[in-house]
């Protein structure tokens, strides 16, 4: 009995202890669970985002955000696989709260991913001429459109800015142009479709990388298409984990970045006296002196600064907030945006409201499907009709308030021909009487099917149809500054509604196999697109009330319409591409594409072209294992053919002009001037394609442990066919006919370079990006054999784009006076070269004096990182490039500012001639005509500059600090946007404010009326006097919870 009880008083003695441990052990285990908090680098110091984190042996894990940071709860002990694209994976074993972890690059995945159309590859895979640009590169430029976001970021790229109006974008050139009348703009293309949309209403945020396509070789897979390069925007897309929500936003405020220097009054008046004095019909006399106000204003002292009082500060606000996760089946992205931005004239403002949705889900092993939404809507006000042209013309010696504090309305009544101009100031606020609304809306889906039909095939679909409007309506009361009728039957108003859609299908099929140390990959696609546009514009005239405005069109007395515009085009497209390494040492990429365009004539819609390019890692060979200092280095060439339909819709059927004409006595419309139709323009069934073929050399190195990277390209292209008028006989009945018969050439070279400059274990990083590229075009063949258009500036054997002109010596002086009356001139007037010593200045003196396209255009990034702080400088610069700055333009036409135009107006300062101020600059004011001959001369500048684009200093918080409040991380930053002009002889020599320009000119205008160059070509940069260019200081935080 003794036995048994000790025996059961031991088996409960055992299970009590066993109990008591197993409890201390769980005590123990819930005791020592600690916050780890961490950050991921690589091994050049920079962060690694969105890197896996997952307890090995257990379902937790978190990823890191954008600064590497990361944040997870474990046990002391625990493992931590860290992983991420084109890294090796790590294990780390917890032993603190605290960690930092360095990742090394994965050799066997060997770069980045680059997307290069319909597919990606690693870079080190990629044989064609491509560049990528992180979002995160992007985004230390916070504006409001990647124009400006990718401005000197990517070498080849050429933006130039075309308004300094809110909401507006500007000029992208890949390598140049290559059309002389056709489409010089690249193929844009998001989430693997193309996007008919206008690239102002992505959201920047929503962008995780953009990719460049620039030859041939790696064009051609968008056919006709990427003729002009591809432009690849990838948006965000869900990952796998715990759902992350993140915030980025900013708030800052913005001014002019300076005004014009023009008069002040006392300036003004003497420039009114040296204008008389100079005037060539009647010395001394002035038909637009001074009126009586401004005589007397001039006694009193007053200088009004009318730009000063019109100007105001604007704000740049944007707010984004996104949920990303999902699981091994399901991955997600919901982003929703609202950016706000108001203007530096008054009643000026823009709102973009976004959404996008990224979904992507795994049926089963074998399927796979997804769907991408983006969409926006933009409103904006008084956009495009501001008054500032007004405050750079009236006087200064005007007050801008009557003695009883009412608005000047009409300050220049006693002018004669200038009395219509308007105070800049009735603008402000007169919502009633001004009305410019702007309603943009739309929207981009893509649906895609994926089926794995075999372990190395698989099949995809994809759909996608994009959709867009475009409301304006304009509203101008009378005696407003932009109306000085003064009758409500004066008052006028427009409405212009405009609607696009799109719709994309593609079906490929690709096989891939790697079989001992061959990869091969060969893929088939099928894809149809057709776009469809109309739009309606109608004017009214007669508003009985002010605040009816477009409200209702009934009550308008009379509607007009004004046009409108209907098109429909389609495409079908066959492709084949192979891309094969061997033991990633060669490789070669072969691609065929047929396009078929609707724009053309039966029997010229289809065109076949091939492209080609081989690459050779050079690093792989045995000769170079012991070269140490070498990390990658990489040949490659391509070829290719592209073209360009180069049409509108219907162009090959011609066109029919409406024209009155004389039937019978009587000039009364309808009755004896009947409407009748002519030949505008002669069809041609026969037009066909531009083409282009282009040859590319490329060198890819990554030196000293990859410290030292970049790329060297070499590129040479040659377009022929280029759709032309062509002169006809006049037996035909129509004096030209489009035919392809141009030829164009360029050739340029880009270079990136990468530098990690300074790494030290006390956590100071300094690391440099550095882009440059120029481009060199010509111009081969002319319609009719000619060597020469003049009327649009074409030359055989020169760039596309020259500055064919006089050329301006000078300005004769009085030691002159009898030379300068051979040629009808006299002292102060602008001196001619004379080409053929003919003793008189005619159309024969023109000659080639210049280009306008830049010498070499640059980009400069330095990024320095200590501890928990990080300050990105990006600089920017284009240079040798000539632009025109309209207003110092003495022509009095209207598309310059009509400088001496008989002193008439307000004026920019310059170093005019007088017989006491002999400069060789500008000519002698002259009040005796309305304009002076051979001033576009004039306005040739060197545009040249250098501008410090941003400067940004961020803190990201420490995560101790973040404490309990489910934040993963926080980064507060403050950034100054185009702080700095650094070099700019516009600027230096007092005649600008900023020489990047207001705008490209876009339809080639004529610029001088009067002995001066007939047009100005698309290309050419304009520096006008427009609303100035603004500099921002923002304040923003980027949170992740």
């Amino acid at each position: 009995m003794l036995t048994k009880t000790t025996t059961m008083f031991e088996r409960i003695s055992k299970a009590f202890c066993i109990t008591l441990v197993l409890q201390a052990f769980a005590f123990m285990s819930f005791a020592q669970t600690i916050n780890v908090k961490g950050r991921i680098t690589n091994d050049k110091g920079e962060a690694v985002s969105d890197a896996s984190v997952v307890v090995k042996g257990g379902t937790t894990g978190t990823a890191s955000d954008a600064s590497g940071s990361f944040s997870i709860s474990v046990r002391t002990g625990a493992t931590l696989l860290i992983s991420a694209i084109n890294y090796v994976e790590k294990e780390v074993t917890v032993t603190s709260a605290e960690l930092t972890v360095t990742l090394a690059r994965d050799e066997k995945s060997l770069g980045d991913v680059v997307v290069i159309g319909y597919g990606a590859q690693r870079k080190r895979d990629v044989t064609g001429s491509t560049v990528s640009v992180k979002g995160e590169t992007l985004n230390e430029i916070k504006a409001p459109n990647i124009y400006n976001q990718l401005q000197g970021r990517a070498a080849g790229v050429d933006i130039v800015s075309n308004s300094s109006d809110i909401g507006t974008g500007g000029r992208i050139l890949i390598r140049g142009s290559r059309s002389l009348s056709g489409n010089n703009n690249p193929l844009l293309v998001v989430d693997g479709m193309v996007y008919g949309g206008s690239i102002n209403d992505l959201d920047p945020e929503s962008i995780a990388n953009v990719d460049i396509l620039k030859d041939a070789s790696a064009t051609a897979i968008y056919g006709s298409r990427g003729s002009n390069g591809v432009l690849i925007i990838t948006t965000k897309r869900g990952t796998a984990g715990k759902a992350v929500t993140s915030y980025n936003g900013y708030m800052g405020f913005k001014r002019a970045i300076g005004t014009y220097d023009l008069f002040n009054g006392a300036e003004y008046a003497q420039f009114k006296a040296d204008a008389a004095a100079g005037n060539s019909n009647t010395p001394g006399q002035n038909l637009y002196a001074l009126t009586a106000d401004e005589t007397a204003n001039l006694a009193q002292g007053v200088s009004t600064d009318w730009q000063d009082l019109l100007l105001t500060g604007g704000i740049r606000t944007s707010h984004d907030v996104s949920v990303r996760g999902g699981n091994e089946k399901t991955q997600f992205y919901f982003g929703l945006g609202y950016f706000r931005e108001t203007g530096i004239i008054p009643d000026q403002n823009l709102d973009r409201f976004s959404f996008s949705v990224n979904i992507d889900h795994k049926i089963s092993e074998r399927i796979k499907v997804g769907f991408t939404s983006f969409n926006t809507l933009t409103k904006s006000n008084r956009i495009g009709t501001n008054a500032y042209g007004a405050a750079t013309r009236l006087s200064p010696l005007f007050k801008p308030y009557n003695d009883d504090g009412s608005l000047n309305f009409r300050p220049a009544i006693q002018q004669g021909a200038d009395q219509q101009q308007i105070n800049p100031l009735t603008s402000i606020g007169n919502n009633d009487l001004i009305r410019a609304y702007q309603r943009r809306y739309q929207f981009q889906h893509n649906f895609y099917g994926e089926v794995k039909i075999l372990k190395d095939l698989k099949f995809r679909t994809t759909f996608g149809y994009g959709w867009s409007q475009t409301l304006n309506n304009n509203y101008t009361g009378p005696n407003t500054v932009f109306n000085s009728n003064a009758t409500a039957a004066g008052a006028n108003l427009s409405q212009n509604n405009a609607e696009g859609w799109q719709y994309t299908i593609n079906n490929s099929l690709e096989y891939s196999k790697t079989f001992d140390n061959h990869k091969l990959t060969v893929q088939a696609l099928q894809e149809v697109q057709k776009n469809h546009f109309q739009a309606q514009q109608f004017n009214g005239f007669g508003v009985p009330a002010d605040f009816i405005q477009d409200y209702n069109w009934v009550l308008v007395n009379t509607v007009t319409p004004q046009g409108g515009n209907f098109n429909e085009t389609g495409l079908i497209g066959y492709m084949g591409r192979a891309i094969y390494s061997f033991d990633d040492k060669y490789l070669l990429t072969a691609t065929v594409r047929s396009d078929g365009a609707s724009v053309l004539a039966p029997g010229h819609q289809y065109t076949t072209y091939p492209a080609l390019s081989v690459g050779w890692n050079i690093d792989r060979e045995k000769f170079m294992e012991n070269v140490s200092f070498v990390s990658s280095l990489k040949l490659r060439a391509g070829w290719g053919i592209s073209s360009n339909a180069g049409i509108n819709a219907y162009t090959t059927l011609g066109s029919l002009n409406s024209n009155f004409y004389n039937f019978g006595a009587g000039t009364t419309a309808g009755v004896n001037l009947a409407n009748g139709y002519t030949i505008n323009t002669a069809p041609n069934p026969l037009l066909g394609w531009e083409k282009t073929a282009g040859t590319n050399i490329g060198v890819d190195f990554s030196l000293f442990n990859n410290r030292l990277s970049g790329t060297v390209e070499y590129y040479r292209t040659s377009t022929k066919d280029i759709l032309l008028s062509k002169e006809l006989p006049r037996s035909v009945g129509v004096n030209s006919q489009l035919t392809n018969v141009g030829k164009t050439s360029s050739h340029g070279m880009e270079f990136t370079l990468r530098s990690v400059n300074v790494q030290t274990k006390s956590g100071f990083t300094w690391s440099t990006d550095f882009n440059a590229f120029f481009n060199r075009e010509k111009i081969v063949a002319l319609q009719n054999n000619l060597q020469r258009d003049i009327g649009n500036g074409w030359f055989v054997g020169q760039p596309i784009a020259v500055i064919f002109d006089y050329k301006k010596l000078g300005i004769w002086q009085t030691s002159e006076a009898a030379q300068a009356a051979v040629y009808g001139v006299a002292p102060g007037d602008i001196k001619i070269e004379d080409v053929n010593k003919d003793n008189a200045i005619t159309a024969d003196d023109k000659q080639i004096i210049g280009n306008y396209q830049p010498d070499f255009v640059a980009g400069l990034t330095n990024r320095f990182e200590f501890k928990n702080f990080d300050l990105n400088i990006v600089m920017f610069g284009r240079f040798g490039q000539n632009a025109v700055v309209t207003y110092l333009s003495a022509d009095g036409s209207a598309a310059g500012h009509p400088f001496f135009g008989n002193s008439r107006v307000q004026q920019h300062k310059v170093d005019y001639w007088t017989p006491t101020n002999p400069t060789n600059e500008f000519p002698q004011p002259d009040a005796g005509r309305d304009g002076q001959n051979f001033t576009s001369t004039l306005t040739y500048r060197d545009g040249s500059f250098i501008k410090v684009r941003t400067i940004d200093l961020g803190y990201n918080v420490p995560n101790r600090w973040l404490g309990k409040a489910g934040i993963q991380s926080l980064r507060l930053y403050v950034s100054a946007q185009n702080p700095f002009i650094l070099w700019a002889p516009l600027v230096k020599d007092g005649l600008g404010i900023d020489p990047e320009g207001n705008g490209t000119n876009s339809n080639g205008a004529a610029l001088s009326a009067q002995g001066g160059q007939r047009a100005v070509p698309a290309s050419a940069v304009l520096v006008g006097m427009g609303v100035p260019s603004t500099r921002q200081f923002i304040f923003g935080a980027n949170i992740r919870f």
